[in-house]
């Protein structure tokens, strides 16, 4: 699969490294170079601040025929999934690698950690699973577009538990009946 991950911050370097490991033809950009990095693409993930994502996906351009991985945290302004989805101009988009500390990309657990995922399009979705898997972790369907506000709450508290009570970063884990 051919992968551009538009962002080259701790998100997008490691789970840069990890999907080549998996055998996928990946692509990071730099600031400069975002245009020629998502051109024919399978996937563009979009792993920069919340507050870039506008103008990341601006200067991306037409996108039709890729899927959008969306993995930013809104935490300090910047556009919702709700405007991302606008901006990708009607390439499906999932919202996925929002609820896992980076450290844990670069080096996932030995145990299959869970990773949430949202979006309307289950084909989009089923190659996000697959992204998912290839990272190291176990993909958990969250549901539709009604959904991915759901994620980006469940990050904010993952988020949340991690620096306000002090725990630090933790993978999670959901386990099937």
């Amino acid at each position: 699969m051919k992968i551009a991950v538009l962002g080259g911050g701790r998100v997008g370097a490691a789970l840069a490294d990890r999907w080549r490991d998996a055998g996928h033809e990946v692509a990071v950009s730099t600031r400069d170079t975002v245009a020629d990095t998502a051109r024919g693409a399978d996937v563009v993930v979009l792993a920069v601040p919340a507050a870039a994502a506008a103008d990341v996906l601006g200067q991306a351009g037409d996108l039709e025929g890729a899927v959008l991985v969306d993995a930013t945290n809104n935490l300090s302004g910047g556009p919702d999934a709700a405007e991302i989805a606008r901006l990708a101009g009607g390439a499906p988009v999932v919202k996925a690698f929002n609820t896992v500390f980076a450290q844990f990309f670069a080096a996932p657990p030995e145990w299959p950690a869970s990773l949430v995922i949202a979006g309307a399009d289950t084909g989009a979705k089923e190659t996000a699973a697959r992204l998912v898997r290839d990272a190291g972790f176990d993909p958990v369907d969250a549901g539709g577009d009604d959904a991915v506000p759901l994620v980006e709450a469940f990050a904010r508290l993952v988020i949340g538990i991690a620096y306000r009570q002090g725990r630090g970063p933790f993978v999670y884990r959901f386990d099937g009946p």
